[in-house]
């Protein structure tokens, strides 16, 4: 048995709120737990990575003792510890999701015991403050994450002010979609919505309050079309990297030197704002994305030096001089217009059982994430192996890659030509196999004196 090493170390933080974070395979996967307590960081000892004994702690007007506190942590570790002796018994790789479903269903008893409040006590408001306060930290969330689960939040209280667990059923599920439907939500919207509200009452019947039957089953019936992955083709990419801005309009330059750049290597706005000439080892970029928190080497090509190079002059703490992502976006839509970046992108979309369709300039809808997909697909066009392109961007299984994929049809293109050269290519080699080698000399020196008058 390969026994996987691991740490587990309880902590506390600014907040007073204590955790215990989990990291194994070399520090490269980590995940972080909450123990459900909150105490004053005075009364903790960070030598024994406990509660200091014989200490009382008022959490939301209960008293609780340092003993109960200390026993959920001890019972948090042995859980931990449970979860990859197991895994290890059965020669397995522990994922971040199986410790996370192992520890959190052996502490979901233990979580119902010391719950301070009931769900008759508890609003549905404290318990997604709750679900606020404590998920983020478990899941190292960005905070863009988090503002999408409060802005699902604020639209169900648009929706009905009153809302609670126990009025939450199958058929408010019904009303509330027909309620964004009513307020001219697309179906694509409402239903990613809906997975984020699961996500919340997953989360709290794990932690002992109780949901209505049929509500984590329901699934809104409405019509979706996948939306359009917008991207830049080779060529256009490669005239937008070499198009002449006015003097006056420096910045424009800059805008899209920064979106090749991230066009060039896959990365993230986030992860250029944050690019150190630290990251720059032997002509690759060496990372830790910001949003994910994967470990990624990407080998620069030419284009990419290129553009490290011509920003060689910026002694700042970063790479390049990047803007803030609006002003960056901003610039994009009127770099990409002057250099006629104006092939048409079609939306198809539903709300409700209506069809609607618009038709814009790709110029006029041109962000920062299109950098990431012209990378993905120009890649995938020339024909770098999938394997290889997901190594650059950090995508976890090919089922994530496949949208990028089945749009690539210049991969498609490139590689059905093959049908067309082969007989010639073909009739070369048959050739070049029966020549003498004072012929594939003649044959050499030939090609070098047309590449000379080529270049």
């Amino acid at each position: 048995m390969n026994k996987t090493n691991y740490t587990a170390r309880p902590y506390i933080m600014k907040s007073g709120q204590i955790m215990i974070r989990v990291r194994w395979d070399k520090k490269k996967q980590e995940v972080g737990f909450c123990v459900g307590y909150s105490i004053d960081p005075a009364k903790w000892d960070n030598k024994k990575q406990l509660v200091k004994n014989n200490t009382t702690h008022k959490i939301k007007g209960k008293t609780i003792y340092a003993t109960e506190i200390n026993k959920m942590i001890r019972d948090y570790l042995a859980y931990i510890e449970e979860a990859f002796t197991e895994c290890d018994l059965h020669s397995g790789f522990m994922t971040k999701e199986h410790l996370k479903e192992y520890v959190n269903s052996k502490t979901r008893i233990n979580k119902l015991e010391v719950l301070i409040q009931d769900d008759e006590k508890m609003s549905l408001t404290e318990i997604f403050n709750e679900f606020i306060e404590k998920r983020p930290m478990e899941g190292s969330w960005s905070n863009n994450a988090k503002y999408k689960y409060q802005q699902m939040f604020h639209q169900l209280k648009s929706y009905d002010p009153k809302i609670e667990l126990k009025t939450l059923t199958s058929e408010k599920m019904v009303k509330f979609s027909n309620w964004y439907i009513k307020n001219d939500y697309c179906n694509r919207t409402i239903v990613k919505q809906f997975k984020i509200l699961k996500s919340f009452l997953r989360w709290a019947l794990r932690n002992g309050h109780k949901i209505q039957p049929g509500v984590l089953d329901f699934k809104p019936r409405l019509k979706v079309i996948p939306r359009v992955v917008t991207f830049l083709k080779f060529k256009e990419l490669m005239h937008f990297a070499s198009f002449e801005f006015p003097a006056d309009k420096e910045y424009l330059s800059v805008a899209r030197d920064m979106f090749c750049f991230m066009a060039f290597t896959s990365l993230r706005y986030s992860d250029l704002a944050a690019l150190k000439p630290v990251n720059i080892v032997d002509g690759r970029l060496e990372i830790i994305t910001e949003k994910t928190d994967d470990k990624l080497f990407i080998t620069l090509n030419e284009h990419a030096q290129k553009i490290i190079d011509k920003y060689s002059w910026y002694k700042g703490e970063t790479v390049f001089p990047v803007p803030s992502n609006q002003k960056l976006n901003d610039a994009l839509k009127e770099a990409a217009r002057l250099a006629g970046l104006d092939r048409e992108i079609v939306q198809v979309y539903f709300k409700g059982n209506t069809r609607h369709e618009d038709i814009c300039k790709f110029w006029e809808q041109i962000s920062c994430h299109d950098a990431r997909r012209t990378f993905v697909c120009c890649s995938l066009a020339l024909g770098i192996p999938a394997s290889v392109v997901m190594s650059c961007t950090g995508h976890s299984d090919y089922e994530s890659m496949k949208p990028y994929i089945e749009v690539a049809d210049e991969t498609q293109k490139m590689q059905m030509e093959k049908w067309n050269n082969h007989q010639y290519k073909q009739d070369i080699i048959e050739s070049v196999d029966k020549m003498t080698t004072e012929q594939l000399k003649e044959v050499c020196k030939f090609i070098n004196q047309k590449i000379k008058q080529i270049i």
